[in-house]
């Protein structure tokens, strides 16, 4: 290890730092990345494909950025995740003095910003962070005060579509007018009123955190100049993922150096669902002329095979830069695709083969199986219990969101942050003190006409007449809880975190009020006290402020323990980033993935199709895709068409496994039970009755011109141009007639001369 000592110009001052270096930066890189890595001045692209090293390509580039005499202090990195931030710490920590570089997220950079500069918008520095299910509250409130019914207006769409406004940077004003349509008009005036509420409550929700920066340094120039000076070298990774106001933000901070460095891969935007743009990755080049661009396309993670299935089902999307990902790994296993009968053999089968990868000597934690959907993971979490094998799920009830966390958060942030009603309302009778229902009302009432908070209220309780007696006690009895606890030293966080459950007796709350379910809840409460500490080693110059700060900026990701050995399941959003030995992907069918909300937009399957290939490369040495024939929907056996991203992959590929139980067909009669498939088509609604099906019995359909004869067998995957796509079933032993189970409209019996079928070649059935 050896020191180098700097001594860079900026802002009108010599400044000094240290680096300390113990090795060096361009030690095995190849020349692609040595050229992203040794790019100094001027605006870089780096399309990073998946497994290609981009993690070690973002260090080593700072590394470098500081090796040329560039100030930490005047780097900003940006990742999407807490967990790949602190990755980066890390792995910068080894080789650098980090200290006043940023590398966080948008929010948690944006949160650092406002609490700096927020009182140019007449907030405070002490301003709430809520999350989802505060936000969640907050618009019921307001609903319930414009009389909207809740369950015609569903709170949760109204979050989301005030959430899309934010990240368009419309304001409630400007929504109410760009924006038109009886339901936009209602939400407009949601909105509006939301926005009160959270000023009221001086209380930013996510979205929030984002728009007010773009806010602020647009109305206040010297306020972007100042962080733009500060931040001379904008890294963005995983650039594909940003949103409009994310885009905003960059835009604004680089426009002055034009020192960005934004790297990603088009392959793999899968959050337009939460706005997402694709177009800003697409579209770098226009919006920084004179880019370099760097491809990164060697992949250090997968074998040939599983590589070349991911490249053979991503080739098919238009909207992308094109790559030729290669590997110098060795073929690998084969892909395998298992047919199964439905999700309970699915999930057998992945138990299955989970057992005997731990039988050769794979460890759990070496394995992931990734769906499309949450509610795929009841029947996998049933089989790995029935199966004995230890898993974790990311993606359940976060830790911080549990009742008994968001208790004592609550009480902690109304100590921050006097102003949040919110918090007040939560804690105010949990414990239970005997605060009903009507004196909360009363208190909100009074504080509203006297243009206050309602812990203002409370302090002043001898003033509200309509409140008296028992009830103006324990209102009493709570202010001097509160009162006390703003006394206390809020620093160590741990300290005031063990003060707080102390004094408000929560321990013997949980264990009187939740006999049967205590035991879990009080070890949570030890939990957050543990967090508390964490945050206090991390941070000797931490605050109550930041802490929870910290907590209300955690994801589901960011508390997932890659060191337990545990199977790991997840949605294949979560998995994103992440990387496994053996990878099981279920639930392969039209309707799943691609999902039914997406196959209407070419758009939206192709960001299908990018899921899957997410996926896919998390994979480095064993890969199964697996579909069934029938899964259960809404209570009912419904028949599934395998997903069109396995008909992309050459059959050569890959091998197959029928796990299903009507692998072939003999001349009898076959009768099974079968429910219907319904969907709405255009004007249309197709469906055929559950129950048992005869298929000799079903009506025949024809069209009067014949077609060449087709081979057929049972399995196969057929097109129909009025039907569409289904899988045959059964053919008669005459061979003139062939039973169909259509995606759309279920089982038909249809002539074969007549039926002008098309079979699908190659498709993986």
């Amino acid at each position: 290890m050896f020191l180098l000592r700097y001594v860079t110009h900026v802002g009108g001052k010599h400044t000094h730092f240290i680096a300390n270096i113990n090795m060096n930066i361009l030690d095995n890189v190849t020349e692609s990345q040595k050229e992203a890595i040794t790019h100094v001045d001027g605006p870089l692209l780096v399309i990073a494909g998946a497994g290609s090293g981009k993690t070690r390509v973002i260090t080593r580039r700072v590394g470098y950025l500081v090796e040329q005499g560039v100030d930490p202090s005047n780097i900003l990195s940006i990742t999407f995740t807490n967990k790949a931030a602190n990755e980066m710490k890390e792995r910068l920590s080894e080789f650098l003095d980090l200290r006043g570089m940023w590398i966080s997220t948008f929010h948690a950079m944006c949160s650092r910003i406002l609490r700096s500069e927020i009182e140019h918008l007449e907030f405070t520095r002490n301003f709430s962070i809520y999350d989802s299910g505060d936000q969640a509250k907050c618009i019921k409130n307001v609903m319930n005060e414009l009389r909207l019914d809740t369950t015609h207006w569903r709170p949760s769409a109204v979050a989301a579509s005030i959430s899309n406004a934010k990240n368009e940077l419309l304001s409630a004003e400007e929504f109410a007018e760009y924006k038109s349509g009886y339901y936009n008009d209602v939400v407009s005036k949601i909105y509006t009123r939301y926005q009160r509420y959270l000023e009221a409550n001086n209380a930013l929700d996510f979205d929030d955190l984002l728009f007010k920066v773009v806010h602020l340094f647009k109305i206040f120039p010297e306020v972007l100049e100042k962080y733009q000076d500060k931040f001379r070298y904008v890294l963005i990774d995983e650039y594909q993922d940003t949103n409009h106001a994310q885009y905003a933000i960059t835009q604004l901070l680089a426009q002055r150096y034009e020192n960005i460095c934004a790297t990603g891969d088009p392959d793999q935007s899968i959050y337009g669902w939460r706005g997402a743009n694709i177009r800003n990755i697409l579209n770098f080049e226009k919006d920084y002329p004179g880019t370099k661009t760097v491809r990164l396309e060697q992949n250090y993670r997968s074998t040939k095979n599983i590589l070349h299935v991911a490249s053979e089902i991503i080739n098919n999307n238009l909207s992308r830069k094109p790559k030729s990902l290669w590997t110098e790994n060795s073929e690998g296993s084969k892909v395998k695709i298992i047919h199964c009968e439905d999700e309970n053999i699915e999930s057998k089968e992945i138990a299955a083969n989970i057992s005997e990868f731990i039988k050769s000597g794979s460890v759990h934690s070496d394995i992931a199986v990734f769906y499309r959907t949450n509610a795929q993971s009841r029947v996998l979490e049933t089989c790995m219990l029935r199966e004995g094998i230890p898993y974790s799920i990311v993606g359940n009830v976060a830790f911080f969101k549990r009742k008994e966390i968001k208790d004592v958060l609550s009480y902690l942030k109304l100590c921050a942050n006097p102003n949040d009603d919110l918090s007040f309302e939560r804690i105010v009778n949990v414990p239970t003190r005997g605060i009903g229902a009507t004196t909360i009302r009363r208190l909100r009432e009074w504080a509203v006409l006297n243009n206050t908070n309602m812990l203002e209220a409370i302090s002043r309780i001898q003033e509200i007449r309509e409140i008296k007696g028992k009830s103006s006690k324990s209102v009493k009895g709570f202010w001097d809880i509160i009162s006390g606890l703003c006394k206390t030293p809020t620093y160590p966080v741990m300290g005031f975190v063990k003060q707080v459950v102390e004094c408000i007796g929560y321990m013997d709350y949980l264990v009187l009020s939740y006999e049967g379910d205590s035991e879990e809840r009080l070890e949570n409460i030890e939990e957050l006290v543990t967090a508390a500490s964490e945050y206090d080693a991390s941070n000797p110059d931490g605050s109550l402020q930041g802490f929870l700060e910290e907590v209300s900026l955690i994801a589901d990701i960011d508390k997932w323990d890659d060191a337990a050995d545990t199977v790991t399941l997840m949605t294949l959003h979560a998995a994103k980033g992440l990387e496994f030995p053996v990878v099981f992907i279920a639930g392969l069918e039209e309707g799943l993935l691609p999902h039914s909300q997406s196959r209407d937009s070419d758009d939206d399957v192709e960001e299908e199709r990018r899921l899957c290939y997410v996926g896919i490369t998390r994979a480095q040495n064993d890969l199964f895709l697996i579909h069934t024939r029938y899964r259960a929907k809404y209570g009912q056996r419904s028949a599934c068409i395998p997903s069109r991203f396995l008909g992309e992959i050459p059959v050569g590929s890959v091998e197959e496994i029928d796990k299903t139980v009507y692998s072939t067909y003999d001349d009898k009669r076959h009768t099974e039970s079968a429910t219907g498939y319904r969907e709405s088509a255009g004007d249309k609604d197709y469906q055929y009755d559950a129950g048992e099906h005869d298929y000799d019995e079903l009506p025949e359909f024809q069209i009067d011109d014949p077609q060449d004869s087709i081979e057929l067998v049972s399995g196969d995957i057929v097109n129909h141009e009025i039907f569409g796509r289904g899988r045959v079933i059964k053919i008669a032993p005459s061979s003139d007639t062939v039973h169909v189970d259509f995606n759309r409209v279920g089982m038909k019996k249809l002539a074969l001369e007549y039926a002008n079928l098309e079979k699908i070649e190659g498709y993986c059935r």
